[in-house]
């Protein structure tokens, strides 16, 4: 074995090449035959969890995933016979429980008989690559949805500009028509006026699917927070009714301003109020109050919407996740994990953010944060 000499400190080749795997980036082990752990590098303890001196009392079989025991087992009889073995993909359990994703390329060491002595392993973590993967997959969904924005925009724009146009003339002929009972045209007016205001909710959604689509950036303006909270309770009322939700809304008009989108913002209290039906839907007592209060982050002044349910609540290992893109609670097919990653982003755009307080078994409330804008005249 030849000896290399730096500052008078003696180097055994062995010495270095202990030295070179200890400072790799991946993690390394080897096994014997029976699965027992005869050689592991600093990266597996930093890994895993363990010590060097836990793992190499430790059978190979302990460092893995129950659910994945079975294809090892495999694995280990085919890499024994073949020499070498590549998997993309399988599962380590670390010392707490956590489940990590490694790619796997090992090689078999034999004797001059050929007789197998151990394996040589060398483990990948794949959890950044994962998310990585994960948000290519959801950048390809969103230009999808983008791409069917589109088109469901032009498609719901036609007949919509006939509703509209119809029902302007059914208001002019009820103006000109004098043999008929006030109370009766004024209750069809009434109606009209209904249609009129859902329409024109309508055209704006169709507009902002137009600007999503485009990726245009809406215009800004000082927008009144009892207005945008009016409109969305009025989109999402059937909604309301049909889920049989009491609301409590006591917020004044001409108080509560901030510089922003209309239509975004009322896209934003839309979702958090179908939400919060959605989230009471088999609770004995149905209540979304809304409100707004002054509050203040790091020397920032703040409107806080909230919207509060009387729903069954969020576990607290969950709350973060209600804002990743396409995750959902809802079962398969009642919800697309959008609503509440799109209305954050929207939010942040306004520099403002979202909050979320549960208690499990007693309700949620979702806190919409907007830096506050002088009112008119002020």
């Amino acid at each position: 074995m030849s000896i290399m000499r730096i500052d008078k400190i003696e180097i055994r080749d062995a010495d270095i090449f202990e030295i070179l795997l200890d400072s790799f980036p991946d993690m390394i082990h080897s096994v014997d035959d029976d699965g027992n752990i005869v050689y592991t590098n600093r990266r597996a303890e930093s890994l895993l969890g363990y010590t060097k001196e836990e793992l190499l009392s430790m059978n190979v079989r302990q460092i893995y995933a129950d659910d994945v025991l079975e294809s090892l087992e495999k694995g280990f009889s085919d890499l024994k016979e073949r020499g070498d073995k590549t998997v993309p993909e399988s599962f380590l359990k670390s010392k707490n429980g956590t489940r990590i994703p490694v790619e796997i390329r090992s090689f078999s060491i034999y004797d001059d008989a050929g007789n197998f002595l151990r394996t040589f392993s060398i483990l990948r973590d794949i959890r950044e690559i994962k998310e990585l993967q994960n948000r290519l997959v959801h950048a390809g969904r969103l230009a999808a949805i983008g791409e069917m924005a589109s088109g469901v925009a032009h498609d719901i724009n036609n007949p919509l500009t006939v509703i509209v146009l119809s029902n302007e003339m059914v208001i002019r002929e009820l103006s000109a028509i004098s043999n008929v009972p006030a109370v009766s045209t004024d209750k069809v007016k009434a109606h009209a006026k209904d249609v009129q205001k859902a329409s024109s909710s309508i055209q704006k959604l169709v507009e902002h699917l137009r600007n999503f689509s485009r990726g245009m950036v809406e215009k800004y303006e000082l927008v009144d927070l009892s207005d945008a909270i009016a409109d969305a309770l009025f989109i999402t009322h059937s909604k309301i009714q049909t889920a049989m939700v009491a609301v409590h809304c006591e917020v004044t008009k001409g108080q509560y301003f901030v510089h922003g989108s209309p239509s975004q913002l009322e896209q934003v209290l839309v979702n958090l109020i179908a939400n919060a039906c959605d989230a009471m839907k088999d609770r004995p007592k149905r209540e979304i109050a809304v409100s707004v209060t002054a509050c203040s982050r790091e020397g920032v002044d703040f409107w806080k919407c909230d919207v509060k349910d009387t729903g069954a609540g969020i576990p607290e290992e969950i709350r973060e996740d209600v804002f990743h893109s396409f995750f959902t609670t809802k079962e398969k097919g009642k919800g697309t994990g959008l609503g509440l990653s799109i209305s954050r982003g929207i939010v942040r755009d306004h520099k403002g953010d979202i909050e979320l307080t549960s208690k499990v078994g007693e309700g949620s409330t979702f806190s919409v944060l907007l830096p506050r804008a002088p009112a008119l005249g002020s």
